[in-house]
C-alpha cells in the first residue's frame, strides 16, 4: 500500500441520523477502505442548532474541535462547553453526545480504532 493524498471535499459527506442526530454530517477520511487497518479519521460537521444525540460504542474515540462551540453531555445530562482547539477523550461504552451551541457549524475531527 502506498501513501495516499486527497482534499476532503474529494469525500463523500453523508447525513448522521444515529441516535436521533440533527443537522449533522460525516466525512470518512480515512478509514480501511484506504488500507488503514489500525484507525479511522472522520470529520463531522454539525450545522447550527444541530446535535449528535446520546449514544454509545465498544470503542474508544479521540476529537479535535477545528471549530465552533458546542456542549458534550454525558449520560447524566452534564454538559461540558467545548470549543475550537480542544481535544477530547471517550473511553469506551461511555455514553456522550453534542450539541451545537455556537452561531455558526460546530466542525470536529473523531479518531476510532478499526475494531
Amino acid at each position: 500500500m502506498k501513501m495516499r493524498v486527497k482534499h476532503y471535499d474529494e469525500i463523500e459527506e453523508q447525513e448522521v441520523t444515529k441516535a436521533n442526530s440533527t443537522n449533522t454530517t460525516i466525512r470518512w477520511l480515512i478509514s480501511k477502505g484506504d488500507g488503514s487497518d489500525f484507525a479511522s479519521t472522520r470529520r463531522f460537521e454539525i450545522k447550527v442548532g444541530g446535535q449528535i444525540g446520546l449514544h454509545d460504542h465498544p470503542e474508544d474515540h479521540h476529537y479535535y474541535v477545528l471549530e465552533g462551540k458546542a456542549d458534550l453531555i454525558d449520560e447524566t445530562g452534564k454538559k461540558i462547553a467545548i470549543r475550537k482547539d480542544d481535544v477530547v477523550y471517550i473511553p469506551p461504552n461511555e455514553k456522550h453526545g453534542i450539541i451545537n451551541t455556537g452561531k455558526g457549524t460546530f466542525t470536529f475531527l473523531c479518531v476510532i480504532p478499526n475494531l
